[in-house]
């Protein structure tokens, strides 16, 4: 930058020069005057023959220092001369040509601090030999207007040593901005041609910023529409796999309630454990699109760390079992009866590292073991640790196994599976419980995954009790007519099951349309919605009998695929009175058709 605005500066200066010059002949000694405009001439003739050079070439780096102490010797000589014609030509009587010097030299500083601006060196010791000539001559005179004079000089001086410093640091951080600007940019996939043709005329046209920030607001558009598209592929892919998970987690509830043989009821609820499984593994999924919006919320409720504990490897012991691994659970006999906090969140955290410890161990042991570190009147303090015998983790790759999608080295996928989120969600759930997950290992010798998590006591009243196998649910006996609207077939059967089971009678519609014309023609006790339906929605379907019967008259349930908050205020916002989430648990639709209908009289519940 600092080159290529030489060539304003010393044509400009050449040509002040000669009309000082010409102003002065006959004034001052002539060898005086043209002595000077020579000096001066000369001086700036070597500005532009340096530039000449400077730009006619490719500079390697480790040069560019040599250039920028031959522009600051250059850009010197060139205040010096204004400096020497300050002292010749300011003379000590009080003429016209006084000011002229005054004037001229006032122009000169000035402008050269803004073209030798790049460079501070060069923009200082230009000004200080300009000005520090003419400084000394007023102060050579003893008297009390010339030390006013020197003083207003040396303010002067002072002024443009700081402007100097300021203009250099404000042009550092513009171009610094303007290439953090460039750079996301370019990361973003936008504009890249445009940035680095900003970058290059950046010396020239500051006026570029603005063709800056306007890509920059267009890539940050561009992301937030990616963004929200990635949301939006969630969100469907989410309503998509869980209408017919319902069907398989509604199916298998089904036949586990009928008599069964031990055979066949330990195969179902191996099934049943696999499509929780599933569901739990969607449920990651969503957890990590939700951690990276920074929107994972944590439940505060009464639960048994021995029940969590025992779901998991329960579900896990087979697994080890088939690879002839012993698998060890070692848990602390003062551990609390109950705790408060996140059963679903610990027992995820659980499952992942249990499961990693399975998977990359070919033989030997995995040990899960919980330990109390402290005891409180209202709290308990309790150390997770999972132990295994596998092919453990080196130093340098420790530092990364928490990132998203992340695993040892590129042939784990292949040999074990796996996406490497598990590890990333992980530490983010424990994070959220108030600790953060550790790990100690060496390559070849197993793996130690752990940490420690302060629990609330649960009051007695509401401690989970340690019961070993889920009892079989029995279902209320509720009176009144239920309207079903439901599109899915599948779906139709398991809730109209779960609604038999309870006693309900029930009419079904499978659109929109049909569900507004039955809600307003016939007479029901409550509606389950689905929301994705054919034609109307259930959205605008429940708005549409929400104009007819007010909110008190006519319960509806959301039923739904739909899991987000969102989707949840949207149901409440038109008109909706509960919402449940599919695959649906027959005790939560009980439990919310228990609270707005009645119960069914001991003569209704025998017939």
């Amino acid at each position: 930058m600092a080159y290529v605005d030489a060539r304003f500066g010393a044509p400009f200066v050449m040509v002040v020069a000669v009309l000082f010059s010409l102003a002065t002949y006959g004034v001052y000694p002539t060898r005086t005057v043209v002595g000077w405009l020579a000096f001066t001439l000369a001086c700036n003739v070597l500005r532009l023959i340096t530039r000449a050079q400077y730009l006619r070439q490719t500079i390697p780096a480790d040069e560019n220092h040599t250039w920028e102490r031959l522009f600051v010797a250059v850009s010197a000589a060139s205040g010096l001369s204004w400096g020497i014609g300050a002292w010749l030509f300011y003379t000590g009587d009080e003429s016209i040509y006084r000011v002229m010097v005054v004037l001229v030299l006032a122009g000169m500083t000035t402008g050269a601090s803004r073209l030798l601006a790049p460079i501070a060196a060069a923009n200082l010791s230009y000004i200080y030999l300009a000005i520090g000539p003419l400084l000394f001559r007023v102060m050579a005179n003893v008297e009390t207007r010339s030390y006013v004079l020197a003083s207003m000089w040396g303010l002067y001086l002072a002024y443009m040593t700081v402007t100097a410093l300021q203009q250099v640091r404000t042009l550092r951080r513009t171009i610094r901005l303007r290439h953090e600007n460039a750079t996301l940019v370019e990361s973003l996939g936008t504009a890249k041609e445009q940035a680095e043709r900003t970058n290059r005329d950046l010396s020239a046209e500051i006026e570029r910023r603005q063709v800056v920030e306007s890509e920059l607001r267009a890539a940050s558009e561009r992301a937030a529409a990616a963004s929200h598209a990635k949301s939006e592929f969630l969100a469907t892919m989410s309503h998509e796999i869980r209408t017919p998970m319902n069907g398989i987690i509604g199916m298998l509830r089904i036949v586990r309630d009928t008599p069964l043989s031990q055979l066949q009821r330990d195969q179902i609820e191996t099934a049943s454990t696999s499509a929780d499984t599933l569901l739990e593994l969607l449920n990651d999924v969503l957890d990590f699109s939700k951690i990276e919006a920074g929107r994972l919320e944590m439940e505060h409720i009464a639960f048994s760390i021995t029940a969590v504990t025992r779901s998991v490897t329960d579900l896990l012991r087979p697994r080890a079992q088939g690879k002839g691994l012993e698998f060890v659970i070692e848990l602390d006999p003062n551990l609390p009866v109950g705790v408060m906090g996140d059963p679903t969140r610990l027992r995820q955290v659980l499952f992942n590292l249990l499961g990693n410890a399975i998977k990359f161990t070919e033989k030997g042991r995995v040990v899960m073991r919980i330990a109390s570190e402290a005891a409180e009147a209202n709290s308990a303090t309790l150390h997770f640790s999972v132990i295994d015998s596998g092919i453990g983790i080196d130093a340098a790759t420790q530092q990364r196994i928490f990132s998203p999608f992340t695993q040892a080295d590129s042939s784990m996928s292949r040999r074990f599976g796996g996406t490497g989120l598990g590890l990333a969600i992980s530490q983010k759930l424990v994070e959220g419980m108030g600790s953060r997950l550790e790990v100690r290992s060496e390559a070849g010798q197993g793996s130690i995954f752990e940490f420690s998590v302060r629990f609330p006591r649960a009051a007695a009243a509401t401690s989970p009790g340690n019961a070993g196998a889920e009892p079989r649910y029995t279902a209320p006996k509720l009176h009144g007519r239920v309207l079903v609207v439901e599109d899915d077939r599948v779906n139709q059967r398991v809730i109209g099951h779960f609604l038999k089971q309870m006693g309900l009678q029930t009419g079904l519609a499978e659109d929109g349309l049909a569900a507004v014309e039955l809600a307003l023609n016939e007479p029901w006790d409550a509606i389950l919605m689905d929301c994705h339906l054919p034609g109307v929605d259930g959205l605008e379907a429940t708005r549409r009998i929400r104009a007819r019967h007010p909110n008190a008259s006519l319960p509806i349930l959301a039923l739904t695929a739909n899991v987000s908050k969102e989707d949840r205020a949207a149901c409440l916002a038109a008109g909706m009175n509960e919402f449940l989430t599919k695959p649906v648990r027959v005790e939560l639709l009980a439990e919310a058709l228990q609270r707005r209908l009645p119960a069914a009289t001991a003569v209704g519940a025998d017939k």
